[in-house]
């Protein structure tokens, strides 16, 4: 499945399909807990003008956008470095699959591996830092399904939800 997913730089005319997806349940769940679309769509919009540190990606599955994903150097955000426990060099990423009939597939899995096979091919054997919500059980599963660890599970100072959240870190691959 890693094989038939394809990542590339977000751009600008992305961002109508990406507002579609932020009002799907299944993303709004979890993106929208204490944000708006617009909301999300602004830091978009800045991580795609290179304003942001961000770099947002769109995810495709044969050619088709099925999801995006983003990632970050953490030390790019001091706070949420602390507030996750990152380690020096480490990336953090966030994802999500917007085309709700491909979850539950293994796409999430495979959408994983290849977005560590992207940091890591931008920064080698960097450690890898997700933060989903603790009750996101699908996004936890397919982070473990590519050998991330739970480091802890409690409230994150740097997210805008109160919720508690995961935070899972792949450590870093041998040079």
């Amino acid at each position: 499945m890693a094989g038939q997913l394809a990542l590339r730089a977000m751009r600008s005319s992305d961002l109508e399909l990406v507002r579609r997806w932020l009002a799907e349940p299944h993303v709004a769940r979890w993106y929208l807990t204490e944000s708006t679309v617009e909301a999300e769509i602004d830091e978009l919009r800045r991580c795609v003008a290179a304003i942001e540190q961000t770099h947002a990606l769109l995810v495709l599955e044969r050619n088709r956008p099925i999801g995006w994903c983003q990632w970050y150097l953490c030390s790019e955000y001091p706070d949420h470095e602390v507030a996750v426990g990152a380690a020096p060099g480490d990336v953090g990423i966030d994802y999500a699959i917007g085309d709700r009939t491909r979850t539950g597939r293994g796409v999430g899995t495979a959408l994983i591996a290849a977005l560590v096979a992207h940091v890591r091919h931008e920064y080698p054997g960097a450690g890898v830092i997700a933060d989903p919500e603790a009750a996101n059980v699908a996004s936890r599963r397919v982070l473990e399904k590519n050998g991330f660890r739970l480091q802890r599970e409690g409230p994150v100072d740097s997210e805008p939800t109160d919720a508690v959240m995961a935070i899972y870190r792949l450590a870093p691959s041998a040079p």
